[in-house]
């Protein structure tokens, strides 16, 4: 039998320095085994005594996870590291500069890789989850944005792989040394990737099938929360946060890529590594994008503020699927470096963020993990799982006609469990939501203003100008008023004008100074206007197909706490 080396350990380490390898970046810190690979049985197929050819080198592989205080607000304790499991990373064997054997770590961190014999060589684990073939399918990978992009790895010494079958155990450590992170943060990378290990797991539990688009991870210990300075590869990237690529740096050329990046500075205070259901949340907004839809528009948020009901939705349902990865309605984020942490329990409705409504992150992320939840308190009785809310998710929210929001997930979810419908529409009562169907028809809640109901507004065609105000009363682009809907159904193809005129329907400091338009079909951008610095837009002659539209109108110009903007809009045309 095999007899294993004792366990790696730290032979040297030379503070936070990365050595570049190609492509992959190994962290500073050396490993070394201490002690030999061990003797393994002798002789092989070519008989008693003959030198093997192919000898088995296998180990597991951990990282150091710093978990949360017990007491909630006293952020991560270090002093109670958990030695976890790096499962299903890709754990390589190099000889020569090449890999000669590859494979990934199973549920226990485990791996086996068959080798030549009396090879010199080492084993590296990337920071990437990798899974090809069969569905499901994924590859997740953690990278460095602050060093070109590089993919992270931790390297292990180089051994002679001899005669007989060994064990080589890798661990990448916190780095942490009692007060401060001095020595390489080797962890962070696995912490992320087993973060996502589990969230994908999760949906596969629902949808075993599945193929998840390739997805990317960006951390670096520059990655800071920086305000008013946005240059991805300098760190400065503002927030944890998932992007569907393309946005524009301020201060620095180029576009941001498509993936999700991870604060990591500790210097300034706030590191997300160790956020587990800060990693979900932005997860849950990947899955929302690839398996169902978002028509949300982004910006900043908190709980309670009153968003736009695209914006509400997709930040209650990622706050939700935070808890539902790890059964635990606890959301905790770390900040002051490790000593404190604040965040929100979906289990409780806590009324300091608002009496709650169809425009409220909190409501919606209440009322998804009430339908999910086993625990049925006072006015849930619905125990989903999580199977029927990512049916509804990846169906009917999809292709909805109106805008994802709660209204549009609701009315699905109802499809998907009819028998549970009448516990789903008391859950949505129980946080002051109240519309009937996908467009949020006889909502009766409009959260302190009344000129944002009905949500949406009929358009007919050929029947003259309908006057419309938005407001920003409640904060920055992405709020509750801002914009304004209206529904357009047609029974024919048909060529349609659209005109949005800035008028003054009282005071003249209430026209629209600069109306833009657009108008949405099944989540599609299908015709916009959105002239510069003009008093009105037209969209003249666009064919559209039967069906049902969204036209959303606002003012570019409108300023938070501006006074409100107002405008008629109108819709011209002949069917086809």
């Amino acid at each position: 039998m095999a007899t294993p080396n004792n366990e790696w350990s730290i032979r040297r380490c030379t503070g936070v320095v990365l050595a570049r390898i190609g492509t992959v970046l190994a962290f500073g810190c050396m490993l070394a085994a201490c002690g030999g690979g061990g003797s393994g049985p002798s002789g092989s197929p070519g008989g008693p005594g003959a030198t093997p050819t192919t000898v088995m080198v296998s180990g597991k592989i951990t990282f150091d996870r710093i978990p949360f205080d017990a007491t909630r607000g006293a952020g991560l304790n270090p002093d109670a590291i958990v030695p976890s499991p790096a499962r299903g990373v890709v754990v390589e064997a190099i000889s020569g500069g090449a890999v000669i054997a590859s494979t990934a770590t199973d549920e226990g961190g485990d791996y086996s890789l068959a080798v030549s014999a009396n090879t010199q060589m080492f084993i590296r684990v990337r920071a990437q989850m990798r899974k090809t073939g069969a569905a499901p399918t994924w590859n997740f990978r953690v990278l460095n944005n602050t060093n070109s992009d590089a993919l992270y790895a931790l390297d292990g010494s180089t051994f002679n792989s001899g005669t007989a079958d060994s064990t080589r155990n890798l661990r990448a450590s916190s780095g942490w040394t009692g007060s401060a992170y001095t020595q390489t943060r080797a962890a962070a990378p696995f912490a992320i990737l087993d973060t996502v290990y589990q969230a994908a797991n999760l949906i596969v539990s629902a949808a075993s099938s599945a193929v998840f688009e390739p997805l990317d991870f960006y951390w670096s210990s520059s990655n800071t929360p920086t305000l008013g300075r946005y240059c991805i590869d300098d760190g400065d990237i503002g927030t944890t946060f998932y992007t569907s690529g393309g946005d524009d740096e301020t201060e620095c050329t180029g576009s941001v890529l498509e993936g999700i990046y991870v604060l990591g500075r500790f210097e300034t205070g706030d590191t997300d590594e160790f956020d587990q259901h800060v990693i979900t949340h932005e997860f849950g907004h990947y899955l929302e994008a690839k398996f169902s839809r978002s028509d949300s528009i982004g910006g900043s948020h908190a709980n309670g503020d009153k968003l736009d009901l695209r914006v509400a939705f997709s930040e209650g349902w990622s706050n939700a699927f935070a808890g539902m990865v790890f059964d635990d309605p606890e959301y905790r984020d770390s900040f002051g470096g490790m000593a404190r942490d604040h965040g929100f329990n979906l289990e409780i409705d806590d009324t300091s963020f608002g009496d709650g409504g169809w425009f409220s992150e909190t409501s919606i992320g209440e009322v998804l993990w009430d339908a999910f939840d086993a625990a049925n308190e006072p006015g849930d009785t619905v125990s989903l799982g999580f199977g029927p809310i990512f049916t509804a998710l990846a169906g009917q929210q999809k292709t909805t006609p109106a805008l994802t929001s709660i209204f549009s997930f609701a009315q699905a979810l109802r499809q998907v469990a009819p028998a549970q419908a009448s516990g789903i529409n008391a859950l949505l009562a129980g946080e002051r939501i109240f519309g009937s169907d996908a467009f949020g028809t006889g909502e009766t809640n409009n959260g302190g203003d009344a000129s944002v109901l009905p949500i949406y507004r009929s358009l007919v065609l050929n029947q003259g100008p309908q006057s419309v105000c938005v407001s920003a009363v409640n904060g920055d682009f992405n709020t509750l008023g801002y914009y304004k809907f209206f529904r357009l159904d047609l029974s024919a193809a048909a060529l349609v004008t659209f005109n949005v005129i800035g008028t003054p329907n009282g005071p003249a400091t209430t026209a629209a100074v600069d109306p833009d338009i657009y108008v949405h079909r099944n989540g599609s951008i299908v015709a916009s206007g959105i002239s510069a610095a003009a008093s009105s837009e037209t969209i003249s002659q666009v064919q559209l197909q039967s069906g049902t539209y969204v036209v959303e109108v606002y003012d570019y110009a409108l300023e938070s706490g501006s006074t409100p903007r107002c405008m008629t809009v109108s819709a011209t045309g002949t069917s086809l």
